[in-house]
């Protein structure tokens, strides 16, 4: 098969990015691209035709890949459809554009996984790389496809990686010197047969880490205690629970990294991001740095400077004594709860979107505790409202993020609060992405700010 094409499945953000790759650095590749449904973008599609790429379009010819000799798959593309069982008993390889993008590149990887916190935990690595004036490249999950960054690693880099649990599971011989996992908790289940599945996914993350390499693991975390089934590199623990003497612990306004015989100190009275669950992220990008030669010193000059990512607990703005908090990444339940958590005094909450298979009557005690007022709304509305009929006399249905924008203002205006924005659920019944919906929720506070200052 030396001489067939290669394909390239899904043509989004990744698959497209893979192409340039291929017509760039493989031109001899012949490479074709699959997608099951029709491609909506005539434009792009046919400036890659002109360029010599063969479009296959819809399912029916996904059995046109057997003549193919490698199959690079994008996120969105379930490796365990049986679909793909015939491929491989033919010899194809099949391939994440994780996998095909490391082997090209030599220099260390920082790669971080996690249901929660991935893309603040690798936004702060790579500034701190930054500020200590490390050579490093951010790509993954995060919005950069790792491809697309390859011609510009060179040896002396640090290649920081967000990964989700779908680029991880076409994994081969990718391997990171520094394997961070923040946390396991339900999320993916309309993809995911089961808890063990979706774990299993994100533990190919140390795969082929060697005895030299490192983990960062959250002590904290049920499913990650068992260390000894996640490989042979070496452990380093966060909590911000408890005292550690192999990793970072909270003490006070600082964190404790111990590390062997050092015991060393990182300033938290200028930190800049909400919440504990933060807290575990910036304790997990401590290890990291530290673990490829940061200073603890480097550490917190850099730590000042962050500012955080958008949509993750970011002030919308205020209204009177209304303060509204956009957490749209909070996109399922265990990220909502630890987002709810983080607030104190008057709350008013807003869920809903698209359902994940997640149970939402996990979030019941924390809300009657918390909470004044739920707002539901999205194609998610009808089972959140079913889950939580605990609730039933703070549930409020609304009809989009106008009216919820509206309605936890009037709520709150005398009192004073948080309006929060954390959904518990993917976007994509009402918007493009998680991003989209958080600009939309700015936008609205916008709009009412503008209306009650012409009200005086």
């Amino acid at each position: 098969m030396k001489n067939n094409p290669i394909a390239v499945l899904g043509f989004g953000k990744t698959g497209q990015a893979v192409l340039e790759f291929l017509l760039a650095h493989e031109p001899q590749a012949s490479p074709l691209l699959f997608n099951d449904n029709e491609i909506n973008d005539r434009d792009s599609r046919e400036a890659f035709e002109r360029r010599g790429v063969r479009f296959l379009i819809g399912a029916d010819k996904f059995a046109e890949l057997i003549a193919c000799r490698l199959v690079i798959t994008s996120p969105g593309f379930d490796g365990k459809n049986p679909r793909f069982s015939v491929l491989r008993s033919r010899g194809v390889e099949i391939v994440s554009e994780i996998e095909y993008a490391s082997r090209r590149i030599q220099a260390k990887i920082i790669a971080v996984s996690g249901s929660n916190g991935k893309s603040t935990t690798v936004s702060l690595i790579h500034h701190l790389l930054g500020r200590a004036g490390r050579n490093s490249i951010l790509a993954g999950n995060i919005g950069i496809p790792f491809i697309a960054q390859t011609t510009d690693v060179s040896t002396d880099s640090i290649v920081v990686l967000e990964l989700s649990s779908f680029q991880l599971e076409e994994i081969v011989h990718f391997r990171a010197d520094v394997a961070v996992l923040l946390n396991i908790t339900p999320d993916h289940l309309d993809r995911y047969p089961s808890m063990e599945a979706y774990a299993g996914a994100k533990f190919n993350l140390f795969k082929n880490q060697r005895p030299g390499d490192c983990m960062v693991l959250n002590a904290d975390d049920p499913w990650l205690r068992d260390v000894k089934r996640l490989g042979p590199a070496k452990p380093f623990w966060f909590s911000s629970t408890r005292p550690r003497d192999d990793g970072a612990a909270l003490e006070n306004h600082d964190i404790i990294l111990s590390l062997g015989a050092a015991r060393e100190k990182i300033s938290l009275r200028r930190n800049p991001l909400r919440g504990v669950h933060n807290l575990e992220n910036i304790m997990a990008a401590a290890l990291a740095c530290r673990a490829v030669g940061l200073t603890a010193r480097e550490i917190e000059a850099g730590l000042e400077s962050f500012r955080g990512l958008p949509h993750r607990m970011e002030a919308a703005g205020n209204v009177g004594r209304v303060e509204f908090i956009n957490d749209s990444k909070a996109t399922n339940v265990d990220a909502a709860l630890k987002s709810i958590a983080s607030i104190d005094g008057h709350l008013v909450v807003i869920l809903g979107g698209k359902d994940k298979g997640s149970d939402f009557s996990g979030l019941e005690k924390l809300l009657r505790e918390k909470a004044q007022r739920v707002l539901l709304l999205g194609k998610a509305a009808p089972l959140i409202a079913t889950q939580l009929h605990g609730l039933a006399e703070k549930l409020v249905t609304v009809r989009d993020l106008h009216e919820a924008v509206g309605a936890g203002y009037e709520l709150l205006r005398q009192a004073g609060g948080v309006v929060l924005l954390a959904p518990a659920c993917a976007s994509f019944d009402m918007f493009d992405n998680f991003e989209h919906r958080g600009e939309v929720f700015k936008q609205e506070v916008g709009r009412l700010q503008d209306r009650e200052k012409q009200n005086g």
